[in-house]
């Protein structure tokens, strides 16, 4: 039994808590590279599961309790979160007195959690109340949906323990560097840099059918997640700033040569930064890093996208686009499941 009357004030809001050590959890126990992925803006969502290898990803919701109710997990949701058909449910159980979560834990879609549970109205809107065995029994109608802390990734990704997909043809090849490369400084990359992924955030955040989330950690080609709401698909994005002194100049941006995988389901979005301007120019580039490599050159550890605003009939004019369209475009993409 848990005991939340044990509890002081300042250790009653532990949602927070519960969400962090199933993140914990999934990436501790997965056999594979998982990544976790979290949200700017709190849109139905609290996480985004990514496995590297095979790209497969679940999006999910996390709920969970530090007490029981007659040996019972007692959880109300709303039925505006269930709306989203999309996303897959954890209800997890946490020991307030060492912090951890107890073994069992309960995955399912909403659909489940609907037809499962029971209906009712709230002061703050419908809600739909279930009561999950704790600990799971055979007979229960929740057992199917119980497994233990280990196999979590297992169960928000259908394929775990499928082995890796063979590679269908051989890393993609680069054309060496042949041009000398001088970077801007270190201090101005990193700041003009950041500053690229706001600007890029601040416009995905406009449009409501779209929830951005964070990579941690960042350690891959996709930094962000874009989840389309309407059709649950997803796509990764990865922010790069091209600094030029005017529109006439041409610069290039780099990519981590170690760590680049070509995938259809990434966009590279380049903003240019323009000193003469202060400020972003107008125009851009969203390129699938699918594409990089029969537009980049490389050293071996550098990947060098060479680009200029002033270029006319190139092979980037495809991938040109004006900078507040961003988010219209990639939402375009998400939806079409390109």
């Amino acid at each position: 039994m848990f005991a939340d009357d044990r509890l002081s004030p300042s250790r009653r809001a532990l949602g927070q808590v519960i969400e962090w050590l199933v993140w914990a959890a999934v990436v501790g126990h997965s056999d594979r590279i998982t990544h976790v992925f979290l949200p700017l803006d709190d849109r139905g969502v609290d996480g985004i599961v990514r496995r590297v290898d095979d790209e497969a990803m679940c999006a999910v919701q996390v709920k969970g309790r530090t007490s029981l109710r007659d040996s019972e997990l007692s959880i109300n949701v709303r039925c505006a979160a269930l709306e989203d058909t999309h996303v897959t449910f954890v209800f997890a159980a946490l020991d307030p007195v060492s912090v951890t979560l107890r073994d069992t834990m309960y995955v399912m879609d909403a659909a489940t959690v609907l037809s499962l549970g029971s209906v009712s109205d709230a002061p703050t809107g419908a809600v739909v109340a279930i009561r999950l065995p704790y600990p799971p029994h055979a007979g229960s109608r929740w057992a199917p949906y119980a497994c233990s802390l280990s196999d979590l990734p297992a169960r928000l990704v259908t394929s775990a323990g499928v082995s890796p997909p063979a590679p269908s043809q051989p890393p993609v090849a680069f054309p060496p560097i042949t041009e000398p490369r001088i970077p801007p400084p270190p201090r101005e990359r990193e700041l003009l840099g950041h500053l690229a992924e706001l600007e890029v955030m601040r416009l995905l955040g406009e449009p409501p059918t779209l929830n951005t989330f964070k990579s941690f950690p960042d350690l891959e080609e996709a930094e962000y997640l874009v989840r389309h709401r309407p059709s649950g698909t997803i796509r990764g994005v990865q922010v790069k700033c091209l600094v030029v002194p005017d529109a006439t100049t041409r610069s290039a941006v780099a990519f981590h040569g170690p760590s680049f995988v070509a995938s259809p389901l990434t966009d590279a979005v380049i903003l240019c930064w323009r000193h003469d301007l202060g400020g972003f120019d107008d125009t851009a580039w969203i390129i699938p890093t699918i594409d990089l490599p029969q537009l980049a050159s490389t050293d071996g550890y550098t990947i060098l996208l060479r680009l200029s605003l002033s270029s006319t009939h190139s092979r980037f004019d495809a991938y040109r686009v004006k900078r507040t369209q961003i988010a219209t475009l990639l939402a375009e993409r998400a939806a079409a499941g390109q």
